[in-house]
């Protein structure tokens, strides 16, 4: 059974800083790096380490950048799932300081578009898990995307079958309208996120009670990554948390160690394991990007 990864494929140019600039003042760099990123991309990449069937529901656009992404997506071996000759690719410019901390600069533009038309060639009883990003949701797409999703899970229901629902709020998700934040909440979805994204959520600042309290909003399990002190979960069923210890890494870059560990998450909950072995299982892998220049293995 297929995961589809819905969502964002572009190219990230990363550009290594002394430290983030201030207005008015000049940053010298040795120059920019480009690979291929977009949060679909990584958590598509995790899935294919894993060996857990996937695909990449990423539109791609014209010009420069799509080029790039179109080269790279051949060469990892990732079918080209529609392309949009009527608008450019964009791209993900990547600040990166001394201390490995990092900032964005992003162009939104073909690669975020949602349209149903693409999926007429997905055969759904093939499908039982789904992952999308909040950084989509600001899109205009965005709401057709997020019903188009409920349909799928009902019909599924109907049939006798589950959909899974991975969702990363990412961290713009308080630039997510509330009304549609709603929505994305009836569809039960699995919650992988960071501890600053469960804060902002909850207006909490207590890890296991941001938990517990995103539990109650989405009736479902919750991954919430806590940096080097590892990741803690919360899970529906037995209405409980549990630290997930982290491991060790000589970082590098943590520019799409979130997405990769995402990624194995879902490949190992899908594969029959215990949420926390599936978390720990990613903890390891993630330490791993972190070691790396680029955002995937």
């Amino acid at each position: 059974m297929q995961t589809l990864v819905i969502g964002s494929t572009c190219v990230d140019i990363i550009i290594r800083v002394p430290s983030f600039p201030k207005p008015g003042q000049d940053v010298n760099t040795d120059g920019a790096k480009w690979s291929l990123g977009g949060t679909a991309f990584n958590v598509a990449k995790a899935l294919q380490k894993a060996k857990s069937p996937f695909v990449l529901c990423s539109p791609v656009g014209t010009g420069v950048y799509a080029n790039f992404v179109e080269t790279e997506l051949e060469r990892a071996k990732i079918p080209l799932f529609a392309k949009i000759k009527s608008q450019e690719n964009g791209a993900c410019w990547c600040l990166v300081n001394a201390k490995n901390e990092h900032a964005f600069i992003c162009a939104h533009k073909a690669e975020y578009i949602f349209e149903e038309k693409f999926y007429k060639k997905i055969n759904f009883k093939d499908v039982d898990s789904v992952y999308f990003c909040g950084l989509e949701m600001e899109e205009k797409t965005s709401e057709a995307e997020i019903d188009f999703l409920a349909r799928k899970k009902e019909e599924a229901k109907k049939e006798g079958r589950e959909l899974k629902i991975f969702f990363d709020p990412s961290a713009r998700v308080m630039k997510i309208k509330k009304t549609l934040l709603k929505k994305i909440w009836r569809l039960n979805p699995i919650l992988h996120l960071n501890q600053k994204e469960a804060f902002d959520i909850t207006g909490l600042d207590s890890v296991p009670k941001a938990a517990a309290a995103l539990c109650q909003i989405t009736k479902n399990d919750v991954i919430m990554t806590t940096g080097k002190n590892g990741s803690y979960i919360f899970e529906r069923e037995t209405g409980k948390g549990q630290k997930i210890p982290g491991v060790k890494a000589n970082v590098v870059n943590t520019i799409g160690c979130g997405d990769a560990h995402l990624g194995i998450c879902v490949a190992r909950v899908k594969a029959g394991d215990s949420l926390a072995d599936a978390v720990m299982a990613a903890n390891r892998y993630a330490a791993k990007v972190a070691e790396t220049e680029a955002a995937s293995l």
